[in-house]
């Protein structure tokens, strides 16, 4: 079981060959962090996949990073709407990335779908409770090693249900890893809201936070995935 200590000490030894890969590499506003894709880098490296799958692939921000992260691995990545006006900007920000493969669907019905077991998946889109429960179908179902879930800020509904459910979740909102990494969002700091900014004093976490969600060792996931439909059930339907 991968562990944020093991994510601290990596990020320590590895931080400035990170960098060094993605320096000048445009920020696209809103997109992931250049720290959170390290995070996600760095675990990723742990479950050792033979692919990765993207949800969400907007302006092509995490896409991006992942190529650049992971170039000798098959990207696949998800769009829902191919008549977005940020489907242009992603196809020519990836032109040339031969590892990564643009699709367009629904990630709900699609990532079940083309899941396998030694993958990786990124949820960047759908969001809320619906992204949650992409995440524990596809776990509950051993369809892929290792998931993570983007912008599960502290204090919110789906973040307080995957710490009691999924005690084992890592976050890149970590304070020893944010203090180690944040240094990397120089380029996007305008861009994070003020409330998650970094801050060396008091407990604020810093970044969108991304949640890095493992099978857990006491089982359990088939309980955590019915608990997440019905509090998703509870919240207004927009959010649901």
């Amino acid at each position: 079981m991968l562990t944020i200590d093991h994510v601290v000490a990596a990020a320590k030894s590895e931080i400035d060959a990170y960098a060094a890969r993605v320096r000048g590499l445009p920020y696209e506003r809103k997109g992931i962090l250049y720290s959170e894709m390290f995070f996600l880098s760095l675990c990723t490296r742990a479950s050792a996949p033979k692919r990765i799958l993207e949800s969400g692939r907007a302006r092509g921000q995490s896409t991006l990073l992942l190529a650049i992260c992971f170039p000798h691995l098959p990207i696949i990545s998800l769009e829902h709407d191919p008549r977005s006006p940020d489907v242009p900007v992603a196809a020519e920000r990836l032109r040339g990335r031969t590892n990564v493969d643009l699709r367009f669907g629904d990630a709900t019905r699609l990532l079940p779908r083309v899941a396998q077991v030694d993958d990786v998946a990124l949820i960047d889109g759908p969001k809320g409770w619906r992204s949650v429960r992409l995440a524990l179908r596809l776990l509950a179902e051993g369809s892929v090693r290792m998931v993570f879930v983007h912008d599960v800020l502290p204090g919110t509904p789906e973040r307080r249900f995957l710490e009691k459910w999924l005690p084992d979740a890592l976050y890149s909102d970590d304070r020893r890893f944010a203090a180690i990494a944040h240094g990397l969002d120089a380029a996007a700091a305008d861009s994070i809201p003020d409330g998650q900014r970094w801050r060396p004093e008091g407990d604020a976490r810093y970044g969108y936070s991304l949640a890095c969600l493992q099978p857990p060792a006491s089982g359990g996931l088939g309980l955590a995935r019915l608990a997440a439909i019905l509090a998703g059930l509870r919240r207004p339907a927009a959010d649901v």
